[in-house]
């Protein structure tokens, strides 16, 4: 799991260096990267919030501590609020572009899996 968040890390921020030049060379886009860059580093950092989770419940499972663990689903859902509020209240973010943002860690997780699986085959 630690390879494959690595390897999801490593093409969200090759993506989000890649959105930062074209803010740099494409100034009449601005609000919308501003707005998917906004949610690509709110849904980077509840994907690493919740492998830190994912992490926690599975060493509390092996050593049967007895105590409950919930993954955090308030907690993620709190970030991405905050994110949608930040781009409804300032005008330089793109609402939706801020929420296309928010699923673009989970899809390239998604994929990732796909090639990793398909590869292991």
């Amino acid at each position: 799991m630690k390879n494959q968040l690595k390897s999801v890390v490593r093409v969200t921020l090759y993506f989000l260096s890649a959105l930062l030049l074209f803010w740099a060379l494409m100034p009449a886009y601005r609000t919308y990267v501003c707005g998917l860059m906004l949610g690509l580093a709110v849904s980077l950092i509840n994907a690493w919030l919740l492998a830190m989770k994912i992490e926690s419940v599975s060493q509390n499972a092996n050593e049967y501590m007895g105590k409950r663990v919930n993954l955090g689903t308030v907690s993620r859902m709190c970030m991405a609020l905050i994110a949608v509020m930040i781009a409804v209240k300032l005008p330089q973010f793109n609402l939706v572009f801020t929420i296309i943002g928010l699923f673009f860690v989970q899809l390239v997780t998604l994929l990732m899996g796909l090639l990793f699986r398909r590869n292991q085959s």
